[in-house]
């Protein structure tokens, strides 16, 4: 019964974070393999300070048409 619930709770963490910082990434322009960072520990917090800073690919495009 325990691994169930365990189970369970995985896949809802899942849908509940994984699915909406794999669209932000899509959008922004990034992988949306990145998304895994969001599940480790610590990683998910740095990753989301260097994504802060860095220069998004949508940005980068936008200006190379303009």
């Amino acid at each position: 019964m325990a691994n169930s619930s365990g189970l369970l709770a995985l896949l809802v963490s899942i849908v509940l974070i994984g699915f909406p910082v794999w669209r932000i990434l899509t959008r922004l322009g990034f992988s949306p393999w990145f998304t895994v960072l969001a599940f480790i520990p610590v990683v998910n917090v740095v990753s989301l300070w260097l994504l802060s800073y860095a220069n998004w690919p949508i940005q980068r495009a936008t200006v190379q048409t303009t």
